[in-house]
């Protein structure tokens, strides 16, 4: 019987396949390094210092003309701008061409009249606004009325300023809904129905205006 042929010993296989597994990170290693050098000195802007802020604020203008300007120069009547509004006692965030649904308004307008925000808080692009005191929530709550259903007055953006139109596009319902309402032990049961009337508003053009007030006439 012939002798059986001897059997690599581990330690040597596992030199081996260490030595498999380590050259290719070597090689990566060493042509991450030669792309990377080749780069640099290839790069134009290798020498160039880092870009640093600038070393002078932005002066904000002091007047209203001055900010209208600023706002002029980012936005379009119809794209960077916005505006929050004040509507059925709620704040909106409000941009050209968007579709607002209300509570149905009233008294109830035709499809196709157009209507005019006379409470706008703030108007703004990116970068600057123009805001009302009553823009603030703490300032807005101080002014707003302790009773429910009655109006208030609070200082907004006038509309030499900026002013905005909504458009009526159709007035909607939601669907059925049926509420019922019980008394434990008593043998009281009643069901409510109930549809809910919406109007829907398309928002036109945010206009900014010369920011100069009109001349009250004597």
């Amino acid at each position: 019987m012939p002798p059986r042929p001897a059997l690599p010993r581990v330690n040597t296989l596992r030199q081996s396949l260490r030595a498999l597994s380590s050259t290719p990170a070597v090689a990566a290693e060493s042509s991450s390094a030669a792309a990377s050098s080749s780069t640099s000195t290839m790069s134009p802007f290798g020498s160039l210092p880092p870009l640093l802020p600038a070393s002078t604020e932005r002066v904000l203008p002091t007047s209203t003309s001055g900010a209208l300007r600023l706002l002029r120069e980012q936005t379009t009547p119809s794209t960077g701008i916005y505006l929050v509004a004040r509507l059925h006692s709620r704040s909106y965030l409000l941009h050209p061409r968007d579709v607002l649904t209300l509570p149905t308004l009233k008294p109830m307008q035709a499809p196709g009249t157009t209507l005019a925000l006379t409470r706008i808080l703030e108007v703004g692009s990116r970068d600057f606004a123009i805001r009302s005191p009553a823009a603030e929530g703490k300032e807005l709550r101080k002014q707003l009325p302790k009773l429910a259903g009655v109006d208030s007055s609070f200082e907004t953006i006038p509309p030499w300023v900026a002013s905005c139109e909504l458009t009526v596009l159709e007035h909607t319902k939601s669907p059925l809904t049926h509420t019922i309402l019980k008394k434990r032990r008593k043998g009281y049961k009643k069901t409510i129905q109930n549809k809910q009337g919406w109007t829907r508003l398309r928002v036109g053009d945010i206009i900014l205006g010369d920011g100069a007030a009109p001349a009250e006439s004597a």
